[in-house]
């Protein structure tokens, strides 16, 4: 297991249930194994590194203010500009269409340190 649900919670405050974080931790373990063709295995024990570890948290992280973000809450979206008179507001963009990893969704520099386990495939 990449970690569990109360291991998340210490990086990141979130209104979703366990239930839905373990399915979300569940398919980006399966994601970051098929990625990297390895299975993060010594001698039996699924082991982890602590920077995979913290990849995935940023990545639900992206993940979760991304889809606050589309359902219309901008209070975690970084502002880049505001303008009091007639009041214009401009949130900075963390990722263009050019920017998103393919396999992940994300920012590419989000899973740049996945790159170090990738193992060949034959």
């Amino acid at each position: 297991m990449l970690m569990t649900v109360e291991e998340l919670r210490q990086y990141i405050t979130t209104e979703e249930t366990d239930q839905v974080l373990a399915a979300k931790l569940s398919a980006l373990e399966l994601t970051i194994r098929n990625y990297t063709n390895n299975t993060f295995t010594k001698n039996g024990v699924v082991e982890y590194p602590a920077d995979v570890k913290l990849a995935a948290v940023n990545i639900l992280k992206w993940q979760l203010r991304n889809e606050a973000a589309a359902a219309g809450d901008k209070s975690q979206k970084d502002i880049q500009s505001e303008t009091l008179s007639r009041h214009s507001v401009t949130f900075a963009a963390d990722a263009s269409e050019a920017d998103l990893s393919a396999d992940f969704g994300v920012p590419k520099k989000l899973v740049a340190c996945l790159k170090l386990y990738k193992r060949a495939r034959f």
